[in-house]
């Protein structure tokens, strides 16, 4: 019989929850022991549930079983859908928004639910047998004193393991001379409890656990042990007893045998068995868990409410004075009794809940599922302590939502038994995501004494025995993040179109705490300064209560952090996680002397970057202000605010801060909370030298003392390193705060002003201005840098135009053919220039006639087949004019074009003509220029638009993410330029983390986040598989903190926003038949809902796309080390291009490189105090090939505008049109790379078709040399001369190139 349909003992006979009578109990375990639960079944009854088994499963494969003839088979075939297979199909449909999202729960509880009886756990449910079988034929001791006792299982331990075993005593351990016996006896009642019996276990990456309740002997107590860890004592004997006569056992063969925490609580250690790597349970991935336990009159579980105390002060202290403090309440210590008590009962009352409701079992493994893909278990190679926060807690609440009762003794369940498996689990979602824990206490029934378990601070779950805290212990910080998973995934769970089955249930990003949050903080301290002392006349016995209340000291110091610092960071924080790295070893489980590791995850809000975080009002809220002074000291401000208000405030700058500047808010403040009340070094980057002296000064009564250099903690996090490789090398300190992009969009508004104020003199009006440069839509690597701040510096070396499109008001003058309307154009924008230059006298305007834009030549449209047309560099369009104007108040060169509809219209039906004419060379060049002219004035003035949109008002953070993905991009030599990635593409890779955030992680809301999931996105996408949307009319949707607000106020999470099924599908269509056409083959390739194929920017090469997921899953390696060790010494790899990759290099003369100056700072390279290698300058040894051209580079940076000595020249990247030409000579034979922001290599690879033969032909194509005695058919074979194409190159380069080697021949 399935484990979920098992009879459990007791089922049917429940009495009500509201007393703990022994006879209960001894009914309970009469049935358990009659049934022997999963323990005692034998071989054939496990055959026979297997057998049940497997026949369910050929009933779920579809076949009618029902139909009695021989004939129903054949029947079957040809027979049509029944009215009930239709009804449940159209169910699914509206259940499940389609019926693959029910097909793939089905499917994921097929392959994660562990049922017990079956044939894949027989060695298990064997195994188990063979422990009770051990457990209850253990030998008793007599009573003996704790020092006796320790003597005594040392010896023990000496003899089965060859070590000594101590007795894993909580915190404190028994006094010497403490009036108390220990002894042992056999366990009265093995059970197998917890989900394995229920049916909800569920496979994990990890293992998953079997528990073993061992329930001790009510003789072994007395009625007060309760107190002062008297039982908890007892506890732990009876666990090292089990442990040593365990591995005196059989059981040592197949298991490996030790001690392990409960929950993280030194009061409640478990015996672990993990199968050794050679057996067969080993495969299967299970890690039984021996728990001890009591019956629930074994002790007056009516003393142990939460608003009590049990741990005497004079306890602590070691005195025999009893009125020394005010005793505390213990609830934690309180709770971990009472749940040793009630393991059995709680059992009971979800198997009864399993019993009411059919799909109880299946929900509770989906919620577990659900809770496994969002537990941080490691970071790198350190592991994380497991939180408080479980499967159980989670499957009580869903209990609660099934059988939960009104005041009035009706039951006022929230979902019904009747739901289905998915039904239940949604629910539970949006109850979870609605519901704060924090806030709001709920209770079964109505029996519990709310106001004990409502006295004391932290979430509230009564059980149904109305005797326990099923939440005891968890933390707040824990609850809130189960509440942010639980409001994303119900926002996924009912989105209008899209499938979020994976993000859900699969996500593995959640688990990886690298990209998790917006910012990761590792946090290394001594734990000794944060604990009170525990022994002498310094020791603080309220404090040391406090501590041993929590059960870890590690979670208490955990408790400490957490709350600090989210209290103080509550308005700029949706959620401040604090996750405590793992004891090294079980011994070091109580030592306070040692240091120990935490990391900080912080989730942001939307007033993450406001510059002044408002506090309270000193007349008003006197003690909150006194609070509020407390956490911030100096920083605190007394300000008058415009609507007359007078509050206390912290001001983080001025209102000119840049982005990057703003972004660094939040860990600033952290940092600076961390070093006022712990004393915690960080990095100057995070620490400020004015922070890190207020912070210093007068520091609060509660502040950590006696804080050494040596004893003091060290911050460390990359939120603030990694921004520093967005800027570039040459804007000052001094020229930060203005150099901004909301400048540069200033300077271009007034610019439209200034055009638009010369209609009346221009043959037509000026419609609109449309702005299409990286740079004034945030997405550029820098700020546009104004030329009046490079003059008298040689700072123009290279000056960037802006290029915009002027649009005039339609006109049927037009001229109808091609070449006069370029005319005519021409014309235009010398009237504008003469009218400009004449309005403004001061400023300088050229007007021009160059290749304006990108195209297939310069490798904007790389992989894109249909965009690459042979000689569409030929058409006269591609040479367009533009004005060029020095606008003087801003100091922006602006590049205008003409945007004229009919020119689109006349190449449209141009091509036409041509189709129709049978002309089809002359046809695909018309129809190429077409594109270009939608891509230069269409396309790109739409993208503009929607990356202006999403970074200027939706998400702040999106533009700095651009910004280090292009640098990453750039730095690898994959951005733009002959091979790489377009700048639009990189912007929409972006795009896509901010619309709809990937695996099931909130937008982010850093920079170092949205960098993080970029790379995520590249190394993890299944580019040939699964079709990559960025959906901008989502953007303001994204943001699921104004979401959630509003979903959970209404209590209904359907979201409207966005793409609709239909257009969803119909861009899932137009993939699809992408791929029967072989147009995708794993190319990096992304759509809108205005580009369904990917036409705007065409697809990156598959091969190109292989190279970005290698390089960004270095990257994130490279990350996670760097924050896993708290160093970012190899930080820069990131940022640097393995050159060993290339067949050859080609090193550039860096005085010609006249963009060197958008290279990442010094700084940038700077760890832990020291410059790394690539941020000193040196001269590196290439091969010569040419001894001509050596000779010694300058190391000093040139000072001259340009390389011509020419300040007018705009736009003039010699690098850019050296590669450019290289790619026309050499497109068949080379891959170019290079830097397009002040690289000073250019690397090389020879396509696969130099590397081989090939017959010897009149017209070549390239420089090819005869292999001797080598034929090709009959014809003499010849191989690409590749010493002779260098050569050229070094020829072609001439002033350009300083020398070449060559790496692989």
């Amino acid at each position: 019989m399935a484990a979920g349909k098992r009879k459990l003992a007791g089922a049917g006979q429940a009495a009500p929850f509201t007393k703990h009578s022994r006879n209960d109990q001894t009914r309970i375990e009469a049935d358990y022991s009659s049934n022997e639960s999963m323990l005692s079944s034998d071989d054939s009854d496990a055959e026979s549930d297997s057998s049940m088994h497997e026949a369910d499963e050929l009933k779920l494969a579809g076949e009618n079983h029902e139909s009695g003839t021989s004939g129903g088979t054949e029947r079957s075939k040809t027979r049509g859908a029944t009215n009930a297979e239709i009804m449940a199909l159209n169910e699914a449909s509206l259940l499940f928004k389609s019926n693959l999202f029910k097909l793939q729960i089905d499917e994921l509880l097929s392959e994660t639910l562990v049922t017990a009886g079956s044939k894949v756990t027989r060695d298990l449910d064997a195994a188990l047998k063979q422990i009770r079988d051990v457990l209850v034929a253990m030998d008793s001791t007599k009573e003996m004193t704790v020092d006796a006792a320790t003597n005594h299982v040392r010896k023990l331990g000496k003899q089965a393991t060859g070590h000594a075993v101590a007795i894993p005593f909580p915190d404190p351990a028994p006094a010497a001379g403490l009036a108390l016996k220990l002894a042992f006896a056999a366990p009265e009642v093995v059970n197998v409890v917890g989900s394995y019996p229920l049916g909800m276990t569920v496979r994990t990456q990890r293992s998953f656990n079997v528990d073993v309740l061992a329930q001790m002997p009510a003789q072994m107590f007395q009625e007060r042990d309760y107190m002062n860890y008297r039982y908890f004592y007892k506890r732990a004997f009876f666990v090292a007893m089990i442990r040593v006569q365990l591995h005196a056992s059989a059981l040592h063969e197949l298991f490996d045998i030790e001690f392990e925490l409960l929950r993280c609580d030194t009061r409640l250690p478990v015996v672990v068995l993990r199968p050794k790597s050679d057996t067969r349970l080993a495969k299967l991935g299970c890690v039984v868990r021996i728990q001890p336990s009591i019956a629930p009159d074994t002790l007056p579980l009516r003393r142990l409410t939460p608003d009590r105390n049990h741990v005497r002060a004079a306890y602590v202290a070691g005195t025999t004075d009893a009125d020394m403090v005010a005793e505390q309440a213990t609830p934690q210590y309180n709770a971990a009794v009472v749940s040793d008590a009630l393991q059995l009962t709680h059992m009971k009352y979800l198997f009864e809940t399993n019993e009411q409701c059919a799909e109880f079992g299946r929900a509770s493994a989906l919620l577990r599922v659900w809770l496994g893909q969002r537990t941080v278990q490691h970071i790198g190679n350190q592991q994380l302590m497991a939180p408080r926060i479980s499967g159980f807690p989670l499957t009580m609440a869903l209990a609660w939502l099934v059988r939960s009762v009104n005041s009035g003794g009706v039951t006022g369940a929230r979902l019904s038994s009747s739901m289905d498996a998915h039904q239940l689990f949604k629910g539970a979602i949006e109850f979870l995501a609605a519901h704060d824990f924090n806030h709001g206490a709920l209770q079964f029934g109505t029996d519990a004494d709310m106001s004990a378990f409502g006295s004391q601070p932290g979430a509230v779950l009564v059980d149904p025995s109305a005797s326990v805290n099923v939440l005891a212990g968890v933390q707040t910080w824990e609850l809130d993040a189960l509440r942010l998973h639980a409001q994303q995934t119900a926002l996924d769970l009912n989105h209008h179109s899209a499938n979020h089955f994976s993000r859900v249930f699969l996500s593995a990003a959640l688990t990886d705490i690298t990209a998790k949050y917006d910012h990761v903080f590792r946090l290394d301290i001594d734990l000794a300064p944060f604990l009170a002392a525990r022994f002498g006349s310094d020791m603080n016995v309220t404090a040391r209560a406090a501590e041993l209340e929590h059960g870890h000291p590690v979670v208490a110091v955990q408790h400490r952090i957490a709350q600090l610092l989210s209290t103080a960071l509550a308005r700029q924080t949706r959620l401040v996680a604090v996750h405590a790295g793992a004891d090294a070893s079980f011994d070091d489980r109580i030592k306070a002397t040692r240091r120990h590791v935490f990391v900080v995850g912080v989730v942001t809000s939307a007033d993450a970057q406001r510059l002044v975080d408002l506090g309270p009002s000193p007349d008003a809220q006197p003690q909150d202000a006194a609070q509020f002074r407390t956490l911030w000291g100096d920083r605190a401000e007394l300000r008058r605010f415009r609507d007359g208000s007078i509050r206390l405030a912290t001001v983080w700058g001025a209102n000119a801060m840049p982005l990057e500047q703003r972004a660094q808010i939040v860990p600033r403040m952290l940092a600076f909370l961390l070093r006022r009340h712990f004393g915690v070094r960080a990095q100057p980057e995070l620490l400020h030298a004015d922070d890190l002296s207020t912070a210093d000064s007068a520091r609060p009564s509660e502040a950590l003392g006696d804080v050494t250099a040596e004893s003091a903690g060290r911050l460390f996090s990359l939120s603030t390193r990694i921004v520093e490789f967005a800027s570039t090398r040459d804007l000052s300190e001094s020229d930060v705060d203005r150099v901004t992009f909301e400048a540069a969009i200033a300077g271009f508004d007034q610019l439209q002003r200034e055009v638009k104020a010369l209609e009346e003199k221009l043959p037509l009006r000026v419609l609109a201005l449309h702005a299409v440069a990286p740079g004034l839509r945030y997405a550029s690597l820098a700020p546009p840098k104004p030329l009046a701040l490079a003059q008298g510096r040689g700072d123009d070396a290279y000056v960037e135009p802006l290029h915009v499109l002027v649009e005039f008001t339609t006109s049927n003058k037009w001229p109808d053919d091609i070449a006069a309307l370029h005319k005519v154009k021409s014309a235009f924008l010398l009237r504008l220039a003469e009218c400009y230059a004449a309005a403004h006298p001061s400023t300088h305007v050229d007007v021009s006639s160059r290749f304006f834009g990108y195209g297939a030549q310069d490798g904007l449209l790389t992989g894109g087949s249909s965009m690459q047309v042979a000689g569409a560099d030929d058409f006269d369009y591609e040479r367009d004019s533009f004005v060029d104007i020095r606008h003087v108040s801003s100091g922006l060169t602006f590049r205008l074009s003409v945007l004229c509809e009919p020119e689109g219209t006349l190449l449209a039906h141009k091509a036409q003509e041509m189709v129709r004419a049978g002309l089809s060379a002359q046809a695909d060049a018309l129809q190429c220029a077409h594109r270009r002219w939608l891509r230069t004035t269409q396309w790109r003035a739409m993208h503009h638009r929607q990356i202006l949109d999403l970074c200027q008002r939706h998400h702040p953070a999106a533009s700095l993410t651009i910004r280090l993905l292009k640098r990453w991009l750039s730095r690898h030599m994959l951005l733009g330029q002959a091979v790489g990635v377009p700048d639009e593409t990189a912007e929409l890779l972006a795009a896509r983390v901010f619309t709809d955030p990937w695996n099931g992680l909130a937008v982010p809301g850093s920079a170092y986040a949205g960098f993080v999931r970029c790379l995520q996105l590249l190394a993890e996408w299944r580019w040939a598989e699964d079709m990559c949307v960025v959906d901008f009319a989502a953007a303001g949707s994204a943001d699921n903190e104004d979401s959630v607000r509003v979903a959970s106020a209404r209590r209904v999470w359907t979201t409207t926003d966005g793409l609709s099924a239909d257009a969803y599908a119909t861009l899932q269509t137009a993939f699809d038949a992408a791929i029967q056409r072989k147009d995708v083959r794993g190319a990096l390739r992304i759509v809108t809902a205005e580009d369904p194929n990917a036409e705007w920017w065409g697809t990156v090469s598959p091969v190109l796309t292989r190279r970005l997921q290698s390089l960004a899953r270095a990257s994130l390696q490279t990350i996670t080390e760097c924050i896993s060790i708290g160093s970012d010494s190899s930080l820069s790899q990131v940022f640097t291009a393995p050159l060993a990759d290339y067949d050859f290099v080609i090193k550039l003369d860096k005085d010609i490189v006249c963009r060197q100056y958008e290279q990442p700072p010094s700084s940038a390279f700077t760890s832990d105090g020291v410059q790394s290698a690539e941020s000193v300058p040196r001269k590196e040894v290439f091969k010569n090939l040419l001894p001509s051209m050596q000779h010694t580079s300058q190391v000093h940076v040139k000072q001259h505008a340009n390389v011509f000595g020419q300040s007018d020249l705009v736009g003039f990247d010699p690098v850019a049109l050296f590669v450019r030409d290289l790619v026309g000579v050499y497109r068949d034979s080379i891959l170019f790379f290079n830097d397009v922001h002040g690289g000073r290599c250019i690397a090389g690879l020879w396509s696969p078709t130099a590397r081989k033969p090939h017959p010897f032909t009149a017209s070549m194509g390239a420089n090819m040399m005869l292999l001797e005695h080598e034929k090709i058919g009959t014809k003499p074979a010849t191989m690409l001369n590749k010493r002779a194409v260098v050569e050229e190159i070094i020829r072609l380069g001439e002033g350009l190139v300083e020398n070449v080697v060559i790496q692989n021949e």
